[in-house]
């Protein structure tokens, strides 16, 4: 997939005869909208027009606006969508009930589980017993999230509990794969670290990725099963994400890892580390190969969209849902 990122102020995009033209300053990039898949505007004070606008829908290309924590406040895509009455009908019906409660034990057990395999690669490395250990806990977490017998709300509420405890080992873990020069307090969505605000801000970039693949799917982003409906607040989601939200802890990790520091401006991220982790997490999203249950090898950002649609099929009544795996 083709992103083009577009960041700084007083930068122009512009269309004529089939090319995308970006100018900032005396510069200026051309490049064929058939080339393009998806436009990133990262940044406030930035120039389009609504015939560029226009021009992008015509060619089935996404547009997607972040504010400065990297939030997606806003998006254009094609009106490509699947089965969204019959889909969103069922959604509706279908909480809390029997498939609910199995939507969102497969979540819990598949965001543990991918939980326990950033560890387990680093273990590979290390061979550090207290990684194991958390392995293995988080394992067993995952198990007994998967096996939960209770009705929906009972299931809901044990979940928190089992999803918090598997966060303490695994955040506690994680920190100690971290630079020795970065302090990271634990997670903590609030804090001004770093690490938080990296962790923060990839994880937006997948919250959009995901809301573009769930209402590709025909299926209501503001209609959750775990997370708690509230008016403007995409529940559903918060709840798809946690099956991925291990693809920005790991790079986020291997680009430490390798050297790079994000840099902090006036308490946010600074335009150059914004556009760095675009950069990375989208060239991760289009390169890593991966498989959703038994299907042929794919990338990511094709398995958050098959994931979508099995969701919505499951829904539907036509096949199975299961929480994504990552090997």
């Amino acid at each position: 997939m083709k992103t083009i990122i577009v960041s700084g102020y007083g930068v122009r995009l512009r269309f004529r005869k089939g090319v995308l033209k970006i100018e900032s300053g005396e510069e200026c990039r051309e490049i064929p909208l058939a080339n393009i898949d998806q436009v990133v505007v990262a940044t406030s004070g930035v120039w389009f027009s609504s015939k560029l606008i226009r021009k992008l829908i015509e060619y089935g290309i996404d547009i997607v606006i972040l504010d400065s924590r990297g939030y997606p406040i806003g998006r254009v895509y094609p009106p490509y969508i699947n089965k969204t009455v019959e889909t969103r009908r069922h959604q509706y019906k279908a909480y809390g009930g029997e498939k609910a409660l199995h939507i969102i034990k497969e979540l819990a057990y598949s965001k543990i589980v991918n939980q326990a395999a950033v560890l387990r690669r680093y273990y590979s490395y290390t061979k550090d017993q207290v990684l194991k250990d958390s392995c293995e806990q988080l394992h067993s977490l995952a198990s007994s999230a998967r096996n939960i017998n209770a009705s929906f709300e009972e299931a809901r509420e044990a979940l928190r509990l089992i999803e918090a405890e598997a966060a303490r080992i695994y955040w506690a873990s994680y920190s100690t794969l971290l630079p020795s020069d970065l302090k990271f307090p634990g997670r903590d969505h609030d804090s001004q670290d770093p690490v938080n605000m990296s962790l923060n801000y990839l994880y937006s970039i997948l919250y959009g990725e995901c809301w573009k693949a769930l209402v590709l799917a025909g299926l209501d982003p503001y209609a959750g099963f775990m997370h708690v409906d509230r008016s403007g607040k995409t529940s559903l989601v918060y709840d798809f994400v946690e099956q991925f939200r291990f693809i920005a802890e790991l790079l986020l990790l291997a680009m430490l890892k390798h050297g790079w520091r994000p840099s902090i401006s006036n308490g946010l991220l600074d335009y150059k580390s914004r556009v760095e982790m675009i950069k990375k997490i989208n060239e991760f999203m289009d390169s890593t190969k991966a498989k959703y249950i038994d299907e042929a090898p794919q990338t990511i950002r094709q398995v958050i969209k098959r994931s979508a649609f099995a969701l919505s099929s499951y829904l539907r009544g036509d096949g199975a849902f299961k929480g994504y795996i990552h090997r």
